[in-house]
């Protein structure tokens, strides 16, 4: 079975908290010490969802993380392209050469299923979870 990265996970996660407190800027303290999730990771998650335009950091004193206002658009696809985790299901279907190329039986079964998961991926919006 295919692993969802912790790095999506904890997104996903720190999302979904945001998303309950949307009246408010969450520091990343409060994040990490009501979920439970390493503050250094987390503070690496902020920055490439704040990059990624999905997060909204507010510095000083009552600073912290909001959600963009267009969060509620993105999907869960967006969401591993933000992360860098939109990697070919095989090695195949990405930018590496396979010695098999061109006589490979199962490379369009690939091809398919990865097509699939991102079609899927994409019609699951953040604001569903």
């Amino acid at each position: 079975m295919i692993t969802i990265p912790k790095k999506v996970e904890y997104s996903i996660v720190f999302i979904s908290y945001l998303s309950k407190n949307l009246d408010k800027t969450i520091s990343l303290k409060e994040v990490s010490e009501k979920l439970v999730l390493p503050y250094s990771f987390l503070s690496k998650l902020a920055t490439l969802l704040t990059n990624g335009g999905l997060i909204i950091s507010q510095e000083g004193k009552s600073g912290g993380y909001k959600l963009a206002p267009n969060w509620q658009q993105k999907s869960l696809y967006d969401l591993l392209i933000i992360l860098g985790e939109n990697k070919a299901l095989v090695s195949c279907l990405g930018s590496k050469s396979c010695a098999r190329s061109g006589k490979c039986s199962i490379q369009n079964i690939w091809s398919q299923i990865e097509t699939s998961w991102q079609q899927e991926l994409t019609k699951i919006k953040l604001s569903q979870i």
